[in-house]
């Protein structure tokens, strides 16, 4: 009895240790990616750490996570689905929500005049429909915004980041708040699958590690 007690008092022991260890790892790699994407503002860099982040997650679970080399059972392949997928929105979220902030704090809206509106092939997915904008100056305003709802010649209000940073934001943005809410909420289910699959390989390990 003494030693099923010792026993379950380690199990819990390892589990706490491991989920503290790969929830650090992973949400501060995925913060940090999308710290990084904010602060370059670089498509190459913002590609490179989508696809570099998703490949990650999938070996820091095999690393981190016990069982996750050879998973078996319904935690590790929702693990295997859920944290490669929550990891870039977090990220993505991330650096979105640090955007709409920059230009709350630092935007000037202007007065833009959409100058053409037109449709891009996408492949295999739906084409994109894209605005170009202008200036009071009738100089083109940097990147396209989405062109649902406009017209040529129509006038609009918009946000530009006066150091040309951040792409041009059609209306007034917000302090970012909804966006870290929603990558709160997502790292929660994350942590959550994370949580499910590191008990389950612990005492998946520990059963076979004990005899009898």
């Amino acid at each position: 009895m003494a030693g099923r007690i010792l026993g379950r008092g380690r199990l819990v022991g390892l589990v706490a240790w491991l989920l503290v260890r790969v929830t650090a790892v992973f949400l501060g790699l995925e913060v940090g990616a999308g710290v990084l994407v904010h602060v370059t503002h670089n498509v190459w860099v913002a590609l490179l750490a989508y696809a570099s982040l998703y490949l990650l997650a999938f070996l820091l679970l095999g690393l981190l996570v016990p069982g996750m080399d050879e998973p078996e059972g319904w935690a590790a392949v929702l693990a295997m689905i859920i944290v490669p997928i929550g990891a870039l929105v977090v990220m993505h979220l991330t650096y979105s929500g640090l955007d709409q902030r920059a230009l709350h704090a630092r935007g000037r809206e202007e007065r833009a005049t959409v100058t053409d509106v037109y449709w891009v092939d996408q492949g295999a997915d739906p084409p994109s429909h894209v605005a170009r904008l202008a200036g009071p100056s009738g100089r083109p305003l940097p990147g396209d915004v989405s062109g649902d709802g406009l017209k040529a010649g129509r006038t609009i209000t918009v946000t530009v980041d006066p150091q040309g940073k951040i792409p041009v934001l059609v209306g007034t943005p917000s302090t970012g708040s909804g966006k870290f809410r929603a990558a709160g909420i997502t790292a929660g289910v994350e942590v959550l699958v994370l949580a499910l699959a590191v008990c389950r390989g612990a005492a998946v390990g520990s059963s076979r590690s004990v005899p009898g």
